[in-house]
């Protein structure tokens, strides 16, 4: 591994990297996660570490990585820093408390202007005169439709190589992007990030989790359209069983079972498994199981 951590600084083939400090950020941080964001910036990374060390601005990262794969750190890894807004995950709300931001260097959705050019309202992406930039088509729920700029292969494999290092160093539970943290406010990284692959080459497992993962992400464009449609949801004449006594119980039952399946679903298999070697725990788990079935069958037959 080219990248080491050592008392909140990284190093690159023993080397620190260069950091710029932001004043933008909190106390102590042990992180359990990291977010990957998009800077929706132009592609220097000069001007995203310049806003992101700006008091003026009160947000900052730890990292920021250019298209050239270079790392510049502005927050100690071991301190909390301002990336991450409203957001919540498995439970925890505010991620800031809980993880590591890493800012990577791309525009964010772009439109189609003409053959080989895109743009949005910070750049103008022009293929033709740099073959090395792609831009692809991509729809999905989180995203919408629009046209998005690949990440460079020397980005991809710097964070990569980060990640593989943090979750080393703090024992990361996962890795996650923005939009899913601040799903309907933040749409990054975008749709042609490899998360999957990114999971698989820096993590040491596979997250475990009890609920499904978000499906939001999955691309479904079938045309080059560029337009996201809005589809209504058809009214429901199913009644409305919040506002009854069953009904105020059934919620608070079905979200006491969520919020223990956030619980669960940040452990690793070895934090779970070890946790089912305490009998306190089994019991106390079966007793829960046991209770909400009875009361969910019997609000049924109400």
């Amino acid at each position: 591994m080219s990248i080491t951590i050592k008392n909140g600084m990284g190093y690159r083939n023993g080397v620190a990297l260069p950091f710029k400090k932001s004043p933008n950020h909190g106390g102590a941080l042990k992180p359990r996660f990291i977010v990957i964001h998009d800077t929706a910036s132009g592609l220097k990374d000069d001007g995203d570490i310049s806003w992101l060390t700006n008091p003026a601005a009160k947000v900052s990262a730890h990292v920021v990585v250019s298209r050239q794969g270079k790392i510049t750190q502005l927050v100690l890894f071991n301190v909390v820093a301002w990336h991450a807004g409203q957001s919540q995950w498995k439970g925890l709300k505010f991620m800031n408390s809980y993880a590591v931001g890493i800012e990577i260097d791309n525009p964010g959705k772009l439109q189609k202007v003409s053959d080989g050019v895109y743009k949005n309202e910070i750049c103008t992406i022009d293929t033709n005169k740099d073959p090395s930039l792609k831009v692809e088509y991509a729809k999905t729920t989180a995203h919408g439709a629009g046209y998005w700029l690949h990440y460079s292969p020397e980005q991809i494999a710097a964070v990569t190589d980060l990640c593989a290092a943090l979750a080393e160093t703090f024992k990361i539970e996962d890795i996650i992007t923005h939009w899913m943290i601040s799903p309907g406010r933040k749409i990054d990284t975008n749709p042609l990030y490899p998360l999957d692959q990114l999971k698989a080459s820096a993590l040491p497992y596979h997250p475990v989790a009890l609920m499904a993962a978000p499906e939001d992400g999955e691309r479904h464009d079938s045309d080059e359209s560029g337009e996201e449609q809005v589809t209504l949801e058809p009214q429901s004449d199913v009644r409305d069983e919040s506002a009854t006594a069953p009904g105020k119980l059934k919620a608070f039952i079905k979200s006491k079972i969520t919020a223990a399946s956030g619980l669960f679903g940040g452990l690793s298999i070895t934090s779970f498994l070890g946790l089912l070697q305490d009998w306190k725990v089994i019991v106390a788990l079966g007793t829960f199981i046991l209770i909400g079935l009875a009361l969910w069958i019997w609000l049924e037959k109400k």
